[in-house]
């Protein structure tokens, strides 16, 4: 009998007040993470009907379980009469991602002239792009077996530089009409994604310990599989426990969650692990995606 927490069609939903995430992710099986208050989805390992009509898609990678609904979130938004979403995915990967699209309008008998792509926005490490004026998401690069992105959203505030505190309004709009710059951009972390990664990322990313919401794998936990982890491109629990007692002070995220658990184990020893491997302190700003 599959278990019950091996079901892509019951996702785990997580209330943080500003967002509402509902995921699902287990190894090789699917993963996606839906926030609708952000209007985005990051990775499709399956496309649930509620994903449908988030218009911002970010792929991590294009490993199966992560990627394989892209094409079919396209097709139900054409379907449905919706404006095409715009699909973030790494560089590395969009020639794969235009073939694969053109197999598939193939093998669906597609007339050619009305063939369109879907709406592929490739992207570097470093890379920033305006979701709204005060939302920008910026990919950086993860360690994995493929080509890989992570992606920080930021809210990106305006307020008034130092010097100019206590100036009425008149004066700041007669400075603002000369050319005068009085205010300064204010960039806040608010959720980083990463799909899958080995712990070499945290320890190079470290930034990403400030946002409010951070989403990571932890694939591995039995200690014989430390080194199959290492081969994978996953995290492997003994690999998070060390990163905490060495960078203690990083990871400041008012939440975190620990997600893509390893298909051979249940629920009850992820949790009863997890819980007896990690640091109090640290436990008590995590969700396990289970």
């Amino acid at each position: 009998m599959t278990p019950s927490h091996h079901n892509p069609g019951k996702p785990i939903v997580l209330d943080f007040g500003e967002e509402t995430i509902t995921a699902f992710s287990i190894s090789a099986l699917s993963t996606y993470v839906m926030i609708p208050e952000l209007n985005s989805v990051f990775d499709l390992g399956e496309c649930p009907v509620a994903a449908v009509p988030l218009e911002r898609v970010f792929i991590s990678h294009a490993h199966g379980d992560h990627a394989r609904c892209l094409l079919r979130h396209e097709s139900l938004r054409r379907l449905l009469g919706m404006n095409p979403a715009t699909y973030y995915i790494p560089a590395q990967s969009h020639e794969g991602f235009l073939e694969l699209s053109r197999a598939w309008k193939t093998l669906e008998r597609v007339n050619p002239n009305r063939f369109e792509y879907p709406h592929f926005h490739p992207m570097h490490e470093g890379d920033v792009v305006w979701l709204h004026r005060q939302l920008a998401a910026k990919a950086f690069r993860v360690n994995h077996t493929l080509p890989s992105l992570g992606y920080t959203l930021f809210d990106v505030r305006k307020k008034l530089k130092p010097e100019f505190h206590g100036r009425p309004g008149p004066e700041l709009a007669r400075l603002r009409k000369e050319g005068v710059s009085f205010e300064e951009e204010l960039w806040l972390p608010r959720l980083t994604y990463i799909g899958d990664s080995t712990i070499e990322t945290l320890y190079r990313e470290q930034h990403i310990g400030q946002s409010r919401i951070l989403i990571i794998e932890l694939t591995f936990l039995m200690d014989d599989d430390r080194e199959l982890a290492r081969r994978r491109g996953h995290t492997h629990l003994l690999d998070l426990a060390d990163f905490l007692r060495e960078c203690p002070d990083v990871l400041q995220n008012r939440h975190i969650v620990l997600k893509h658990f390893s298909m051979r184990y249940d629920r009850r020893f992820i949790v009863h692990t997890v819980k007896s491997r990690l640091p109090k302190d640290f436990l008590e700003r995590v969700h396990i995606l289970i």
